[in-house]
């Protein structure tokens, strides 16, 4: 295999043998044209370009638009890129990963508004949606009294009391499903707030599991941005539990149901 290596690897323009060293640096054996690109400093439309000229070496496998390293590749290419990049380059390919999944997948909104109030708000909101509550409840319309529940809940997650917020977030995936209509997308939600909850509380395995829930209803909706809110998320647990590993991971998957990168980026 190093022989092949070797000889394909020497045939490279000089692009395409530098985004195969860069390739080999964060964990993760699977990635795509965004992710490529954003490792690279290139635009995607680029970077695709330059991973097909791997695939076409046998350097990279691909399957639709997603593309493997081969293990046995990975460590000709990591030693290479040792070589041939300084631990500075190598540090800001990274670190330019990083922030283009961070500032791509976290675009989004909070819900009914709650996103318009301070953080020095949020147990001024808790009263107010408190009463809310109560005036749902006395109304007796499930598809009413949910939401606002939910809505208490997130706001007692930002003023740290969570051992309430988890008691009213419990029940509630269940419930949204149990409506005679149900609401996939209330449902992730509230599993969204639960692992938001437990992973605020320091509980980082049990916050995963909720986004994970999250993420199969958002899946199957095809919603890719929720997608990657989701991952965006575990990655945060990920680095909670100090796992540099799987905090990477779940960033480049973040990273590539965004999109290519920005021209220039």
């Amino acid at each position: 295999m190093r022989a092949n290596f070797e000889d394909a690897y020497r045939e490279l323009d000089p692009a395409a043998a530098r985004l195969l060293r860069l390739l080999s640096l964060p964990p993760g054996d699977e990635f795509g044209p965004a992710a490529a690109g954003a490792l690279a400093g290139v635009p995607g439309t680029e970077a695709r370009e330059l991973l097909e000229t791997l695939t076409a070496r046998g350097l990279v496998t691909a399957s639709g638009d997603r593309f493997r390293l081969p293990e046995a590749v990975r460590g000709h290419a990591r030693r290479q890129a040792d070589r041939a990049e300084t631990e500075a380059e190598r540090n800001a390919a990274l670190h330019r990963l990083l922030d283009h999944a961070l500032a791509s997948a976290t675009a989004g909104g909070e819900p009914r508004g709650l996103a318009l109030l301070d953080r020095e708000r949020w147990s001024e909101a808790a009263e107010v949606l408190e009463e809310r509550l109560r005036d749902t409840e006395a109304g007796g319309d499930p598809y009413e009294i949910l939401p606002a529940r939910h809505d208490l809940a997130r706001a007692l997650v930002k003023t740290d009391e969570l051992e309430r917020a988890i008691e009213l977030l419990g029940p509630l995936p269940g419930e949204f499903a149990a409506l005679p209509e149900p609401d996939q997308h209330n449902r992730a939600r509230a599993l969204t707030t639960l692992g938001e909850a437990y992973l605020r509380a320091h509980r980082p395995v049990a916050a995963v599991n909720f986004f994970g829930q999250a993420l199969e209803i958002h899946r199957k909706r095809g919603a890719a941005g929720d997608q990657a809110a989701m991952f965006v998320r575990m990655a945060d647990a990920a680095r909670q539990r100090a796992d540099r590993a799987a905090e990477y991971a779940a960033l480049l998957r973040a990273m590539d149901l965004c999109g290519p990168p920005p021209p220039g980026t």
